[in-house]
């Protein structure tokens, strides 16, 4: 074969190889198209989670901080004044787990919570487990989902063995059961698939969940209606409805009246 067309011929038996070659999947590597430099298998198996997971939201991996599943005090008003956790019913000494991997910003005993620990996660997210009666971690350490990072108790302001629970984003305390079905020890399907605890808030008040009732936007107000009786209907804060509509506690309602709930 003479030369002019032996050059031709090997470059474009290279071109075809190069190009089938992004596609080979050796003993070790792989090449992926987009990356620079060849994966692991390992790699590659991640990188095929992280693009069927771009739809799920950050709470996705979380999950139930215990094995307890029988709730005993739900997040609401309680005896007069807001509760703002999910008391779950432990025995002394059962493990309490990280909902989700986070920073310790708290390993200490603090008023009624008794011995608390407090975690911080991304997306500006935290989580309180309180009542302990023995700190498995310490401040500032960090802590993986599903590791102990307690026991189980009944210190602080507490009648019973129990964990008291709570959520917070942005600063603001949102219902555990938005995102958890304790009885199911499981994340709920909404919350999967929502960003925002606010969100997650919004979308499932007017449908319900658990043994909550569903929650209108707004609310006219009948007669007998108090900030105290609408707060405890619908499982908010006085503070709460107040913010929402430019109210102080001693405003007088008027029958008729509208209220945002949320």
């Amino acid at each position: 074969m003479s030369g002019k067309y032996l050059l031709p011929l090997c470059l474009f038996v290279l071109s075809f190889v190069q190009v089938r070659a992004q596609y080979v999947n050796t003993d070790s590597l792989i090449v992926v198209p987009g990356y620079l430099s060849a994966v692991t298998i390992f790699q590659f198996d991640s990188i095929q989670k992280q693009k069927t997971d771009t739809n799920q939201s950050y709470f996705a991996e979380f999950d139930v901080p215990g094995e307890g599943r029988k709730i005993i005090s739900r997040f609401g008003p309680r005896s007069g004044r807001m509760h703002y956790g999910t008391d779950i019913k432990m025995q002394k000494g059962d493990t309490i787990y990280a909902a989700c991997g986070g920073v310790v910003s708290r390993s200490s005993y603090y008023y009624g919570f008794g011995n608390l620990v407090v975690l911080q996660h991304k997306n500006n997210l935290e989580t309180y487990y309180g009542h302990l009666s023995e700190f498995l971690v310490e401040k500032h350490s960090w802590v993986n989902k599903g590791e102990a990072i307690g026991l189980a108790g009944s210190t602080g302001r507490a009648t019973t063995s129990h964990l008291h629970f709570e959520i917070h984003e942005n600063g603001r305390v949102f219902d555990s059961e938005l995102v958890f079905d304790y009885e199911n020890q499981k994340v709920r399907d909404d919350a999967c698939h929502t960003k925002t605890l606010a969100a997650l808030h919004k979308e499932l008040k007017p449908k319900g969940y658990s043994n909550s009732v569903a929650v209108p936007e707004y609310y006219k107000v009948c007669s007998g209606d108090s900030l105290w009786v609408i707060s405890r209907k619908f499982k908010t804060s006085i503070k709460e409805i107040c913010r929402l509509n430019q109210l102080t506690e001693n405003s007088v309602l008027q029958i008729g009246q509208p209220l945002r709930l949320y």
